[in-house]
């Protein structure tokens, strides 16, 4: 076979091609244009791990919001509004909304992932994985770590640079399985740390958040090579903010 009938064998299988997927668009639009829709389809990524929204209160929302979803025609669904009103929820990161040719509207929502749960005297919130916060929930029971006491508002340098080792700190004990499973309070007094652990009597003193890898990684050395051998609740404080040193208080 030539190349002259290569090419225009090619050019009509193209043509073909660019036919079909016009027909098909064409099909799909005036389908939009005719069909009602029928239901709400609702999938919310990551609800194993927080609750924070569920489909049926999704649907409420939707159903209730003054904008016509049900037996509307599906070019004539507002997607942005509906957007807009589901993003009125804080927990809520990403939507998706879209008609189908089958007559039904999916809503896909991912959740926040929450790392930290502040319920100080001066701030009530959540950090989630990105540094974003928003508003606490009562309904999700989340196992991750709540922090109490008071953050320290002045100056609000010092209290961005807290907030932003706050964030990193809690993401580092969300990936790393030890201290994960360990700490579930922290204690904030003018910025400084104390870590309430769920093993022994004692409190951990960290003090700043700089540098807080490296001293809970000496900890994690006492824990492993002292504790058993002397007790773990031999001591009511445990004091890791200086450096190459760990002070013992009975």
């Amino acid at each position: 076979m030539n190349r002259i009938v290569k090419y225009i064998l090619t050019a009509f299988a193209s043509a073909a091609i660019i036919a079909y997927l016009l027909i098909a668009f064409a099909f799909v639009d005036n389908r939009e244009q005719t069909l009602t829709c029928r239901n709400i389809n609702v999938v919310i990524t990551n609800g194993d791990r927080s609750s924070f929204i569920d489909a049926g209160s999704v649907k409420s929302i939707l159903l209730n919001c003054g904008e016509k979803v049900i037996g509307e025609r599906l070019n004539k669904i507002n997607t942005l509004k509906l957007k807009q009103i589901l993003s009125k929820n804080k927990a809520v990161k990403s939507i998706n909304v879209f008609p189908t040719i089958d007559a039904n509207l999916n809503v896909e929502i991912t959740q926040r992932n929450p790392v930290v749960r502040i319920q100080c005297e001066n701030m009530r919130c959540y950090i989630d994985d990105t540094g974003y916060t928003f508003p606490l929930s009562p309904k999700p029971d989340l196992n991750i770590p709540v922090v109490t006491g008071k953050i320290s508002s002045i100056p609000k340098s010092e209290n961005e640079k807290f907030m932003n080792q706050l964030y990193e700190f809690a993401v580092f004990l969300q990936k790393d399985a030890f201290w994960n499973r360990l700490i579930e309070q922290i204690n904030v007094t003018d910025n400084r740390i104390e870590i309430i652990p769920q093993i022994g009597e004692h409190v951990i003193e960290l003090g700043s958040l700089d540098n807080f890898r490296s001293k809970l990684n000496k900890l994690q050395k006492f824990y492993k090579y002292a504790m058993p051998a002397i007790g773990w609740d031999k001591y009511k404080i445990i004091n890791i903010e200086y450096k190459n040193q760990i002070i013992c208080k009975k």
